[in-house]
C-alpha cells in the first residue's frame, strides 16, 4: 500500500469512526460533560419549551418563571416552526438533526476558505467537531448552544462571499441583509456572542465598499438591537429576574452596585481570549 492509499484509507476509515460514534451517543443517552439527562438541564429547558407551546408569545416573554440564562430565541423557533416540539423523545431527535448542520457549514467554511485543499482532508478536519463533549451532549439532549454556533457559521459564509466580491449591484445589499441578520442572531441565541456581530460590523466598517453599504449595515444592526433593548428594560438585566435570584453573583443586573468588580481580572482574561484571534 502505498502512502496516498495509507492516507485516504486511513482518513476514510476515522471519519467512519466519528460519525459513528456520534450517532451512537445519541442512541445511548451519552451525557458527555455531565449537565445534561432526563433530570439535567433537558429537564428546564424543556419546561421552558412546555410554557411557550401552551401560551402566547407575550405571556411567554413576561413570564417570571422563565429559568434559563440565555434569550428565549431558540423556544420561540422551536414553538413555531418545529411540529415535534411537543414530545419528549421527538424534540430531543429535532434538536439533534438540526445540529448536524454544525458539521456541514463548518466544512463548507473550510472549502469557501481553502478553496484548493484536498476535500478528504477538509472533512476529516470537520468531523473532529462530532468529537467534541460539549456539541455532542448539546446536540443529544436539546441544549441552546449549538443554535448560536450555526448562527455564527453562517455568518461567516455570507460575510466571506460578500468581501470576495465587491461590487455596487442591488445583490450586495440583500447579501449585507442577511450578515447583519445572521450576525444579531447569534446575540440572541446567546449573549456571550455579542462579540461576533462586533467582529462583523468591524470587518465591514473596515472594508473597501462603498460607503452607503456601511451606512445600510448600521441601520440593521441598530434596528436588530432593538428586540434585545427591549428584553434587558424587561427583565432589568441580562437575563431573566429569576436567575438573577438563583445566581446572585453572576453580575448581570444594570445596577452598577450589582457588578463584582473583584472578578475583573478573570472577566479581562476571557474577553482577550476571545479578541486573540
Amino acid at each position: 500500500m502505498n502512502q496516498l492509499s495509507f492516507y485516504k484509507y486511513t482518513s476514510v476509515t476515522l471519519i467512519i469512526l466519528v460519525i459513528l460514534s456520534f450517532f451512537l451517543g445519541f442512541y445511548l443517552d451519552e451525557s458527555s460533560f455531565g449537565a445534561a439527562g432526563y433530570n439535567g438541564d433537558f429537564e428546564h429547558i424543556y419546561s421552558n419549551l412546555e410554557f411557550f407551546l401552551k401560551h402566547d408569545l407575550t405571556t411567554s416573554l413576561a413570564n417570571p418563571y422563565y429559568h434559563d440564562s440565555r434569550p428565549p430565541t431558540s423556544y420561540i423557533l422551536h414553538e413555531t416552526l418545529n411540529p415535534f416540539a411537543d414530545d419528549k423523545i421527538n424534540f430531543r431527535r429535532s434538536v439533534f438533526f438540526i445540529s448536524l448542520l454544525v458539521p456541514i457549514l463548518f466544512y463548507l467554511c473550510l472549502k469557501q476558505k481553502f478553496k484548493n485543499e484536498d476535500n478528504l482532508l477538509l472533512v476529516l478536519i470537520t468531523s473532529i467537531v462530532c468529537l467534541s463533549p460539549y456539541f455532542r451532549t448539546s446536540s443529544y439532549w436539546g441544549l441552546e448552544e449549538n443554535y448560536g454556533i450555526i448562527s455564527l457559521l453562517v455568518t461567516f459564509l455570507f460575510l466571506n462571499k460578500f468581501l470576495s466580491n465587491n461590487n455596487s449591484s442591488a445583490k450586495n445589499y440583500y447579501q449585507l441583509f442577511l450578515i447583519c441578520f445572521f450576525s444579531s442572531l447569534c446575540l440572541y441565541f446567546d449573549q456571550k456572542l455579542l462579540i461576533i456581530p462586533l467582529i462583523i460590523l468591524f470587518e465591514i466598517l473596515r472594508s473597501q465598499i462603498k460607503l452607503r453599504f456601511k451606512i445600510f449595515s448600521l441601520i440593521n444592526y441598530i434596528i436588530f438591537a432593538i428586540p434585545f433593548l427591549y428584553l434587558i428594560i424587561m427583565w432589568k438585566g441580562l437575563v431573566p429576574p429569576i436567575n438573577e435570584v438563583l445566581n446572585p453573583n453572576q453580575g448581570t443586573h444594570l445596577s452598577i452596585s450589582n457588578l463584582h468588580f473583584f472578578n475583573m481580572g478573570y472577566a479581562s482574561a476571557i474577553m482577550a481570549f476571545y479578541l486573540l484571534p
